[in-house]
């Protein structure tokens, strides 16, 4: 869920009905009437699709490397 207003109003709605539900029995049948319009208000906002691909980087040639010496290395 998106922190937008719809979120705002729905965060206070919740806050409200867990701290005072029990004490106002008058106010609490029209905020969970507003509870229930936010809920269905979220699932009808659309996500945007995000366009394009994803950005590669170019590929470049392999870098030559030097090849290991292939003579026995001899200490004395």
């Amino acid at each position: 869920m998106n922190k937008s207003r719809e979120w705002l109003f729905y965060n206070a709605v919740m806050a409200w009905l867990v701290n005072y539900a029990d004490k106002e029995e008058v106010l609490t049948p029209q905020y969970r009437k507003l509870l229930k319009e936010l809920e269905d208000e979220q699932y009808l906002t659309i996500k945007t699709q995000k366009r394009g691909r994803p950005a590669k980087r170019a590929r470049t040639k392999k870098t030559t490397s030097n090849p290991s010496s292939t003579e026995k290395n001899e200490t004395t």
